[in-house]
């Protein structure tokens, strides 16, 4: 392999421009410095929230009304003049930057919760999702971290419903946000050993071992080792291509809390937003998801009902009140990560906040957790992103898409018709944007209108 050779080549130029050597807190500032490009480079965040936002009335009937607490009043199809709902109105903060899709259908529409395995990937549901493949074209500077993946209080009850996917393969995100801080942030001592030429040595010398036992491997077995060969050669990449951060990179110190309880259940929220902020603002990383809770949310919400779980509540079991208030606090969140990414600098432009680069992009597993379907998804879109969102020139904007639909739904809802893009096409179109592509099958032409460059 070459790899280490390049390397080595790399890390010698920068001895001989006095940028490297001994790795000091000091030494860091100096690279992070040296690295930065004064040139604004795109990052996403990708927010999924559980059992919908309840796009249909309290009345709403198995596929709904489409008048429920979400999406915005308009008062056209493509318009700055537009009223935020009674839950959507959490994010007015962030209006002025933000674009509001209707008319989106996420999988068959009718999968209920089963539509986790949809929501972020291709309709097939047979490749990787979108974060996935954002990661692999916007790395940071930690590319064993391309694509971060916070799961504050998701599937901490032992159900893996997780929406981020590596092709077929459900990737598990960090439940523990002390845990993902530590695997994040290393000390200088540790940023040393990984930056050292032969950090990825031994494992290559065991790479050479390992291929002389499979020559002696029957095809099948030699399949199986294959597989975990892979791994192993992509940890060295990893290994090797890790560059020091090129922000101001402290680490995050939080309080040591029972991550799985409801009690602490906003604090750790909150403790997420800051891991993932962070490792955004150092350059870590450029793209990020975080996935709260899981569909069919069992972990309550304190701040809204001590006894009543948030999926009871999505299906307007526990009365009117708790339905909209798990709503609401759910959106909240979002607000309040918007509040933390605007308070870090951005690595690569000095004198600017992070979300002035930041497109975060704000959705649910389905539209409404009543009648469990995905047709009139929730989606908005939020940030500077390097000014690529066409977000209504400071004033917001709402934009129904149904004119360039794709798909057709038996019932629809009578706000909105029968006629709906597919959720894939929106994929498509935030990779275009980004400057790469999907594989996914079928329709996958980008929608018009959203962002600049597509």
């Amino acid at each position: 392999m070459g790899i280490l050779k390049s390397r080595r080549r790399f890390l010698a130029g920068l001895a001989a421009a006095g940028v490297y050597g001994p790795l000091t807190q000091f030494g860091l500032t100096r690279m992070a410095l040296a690295g930065q490009s004064e040139q604004p480079l795109l990052k996403v965040v990708i927010v999924v929230i559980p059992d919908g936002t309840a796009v249909d009335s309290y009345q709403g009937g198995p596929f709904g009304d489409g008048r429920g607490l979400w999406h915005p009043t308009a008062q056209g199809m493509d318009t700055t003049a537009f009223t935020l709902n009674e839950v959507s109105k959490e994010l007015e903060a962030y209006r002025n930057q933000s674009l509001y899709l209707r008319g989106i259908i996420s999988g068959p529409g009718n999968s209920g919760h089963n539509n986790w395995n949809y929501i972020l990937r291709d309709s097939a549901q047979s490749q990787s999702s979108i974060d996935v493949l954002l990661g692999n074209a916007l790395p940071g500077n930690e590319p064993s971290h391309r694509s971060l993946f916070a799961g504050p209080h998701a599937g901490i009850d032992g159900t893996p419903w997780f929406v981020s996917f590596q092709g077929k393969a459900i990737r598990t995100p960090y439940r523990d946000p002390m845990l993902m801080a530590e695997s994040l942030f290393k000390t200088p001592a540790q940023a040393r050993r990984a930056l050292e030429p032969g950090a990825g040595k031994l494992l290559e010398a065991s790479l050479a071992d390992i291929q002389d036992i499979k020559n002696r491997l029957s095809p099948g077995q030699r399949q199986k080792l294959d597989t975990h060969l892979d791994s192993v050669e992509q940890v060295i990449k990893d290994l090797e291509e890790a560059r020091p951060p090129v922000g101001g990179c402290e680490p995050v110190m939080l309080e040591p809390l029972d991550y799985q309880s409801a009690e602490h259940r906003t604090r750790i929220q909150a403790d997420h937003h800051k891991v993932v902020a962070t490792a955004l603002s150092c350059g870590i990383t450029r793209v990020a998801t975080v996935q709260i809770g899981r569909s069919a949310e069992s972990l309550n919400i304190i701040d809204v009902s001590r006894d009543k779980n948030p999926h009871d509540c999505a299906h307007r079991y526990a009365g009117e009140a708790v339905w909209r208030g798990t709503r609401q606090w759910y959106v909240r969140q979002v607000r309040e990560l918007m509040d933390e990414l605007s308070r870090h600098a951005d690595p690569d432009m000095p004198g600017h906040n992070l979300l002035e680069s930041v497109l975060v992009i704000v959705t649910s597993e389905m539209a409404d957790g009543a009648p469990e379907h995905s047709i009139d998804m929730p989606l908005v879109m939020m940030g500077g992103a390097c000014g690529l969102l066409k977000s209504g020139e400071g004033a917001g904007r709402y934009l129904n898409i149904t004119t360039q639909a794709d798909k057709s739904h038996h019932t629809g809802n009578p706000v909105i018709g029968k006629n709906f893009v597919d959720m894939q096409r929106i994929w498509a179109t935030v990779a275009k944007a980004a400057g790469t592509s999907v594989p996914y099958a079928g329709n996958v032409d980008p929608v018009s209108g959203i962002f600049t460059n597509v």
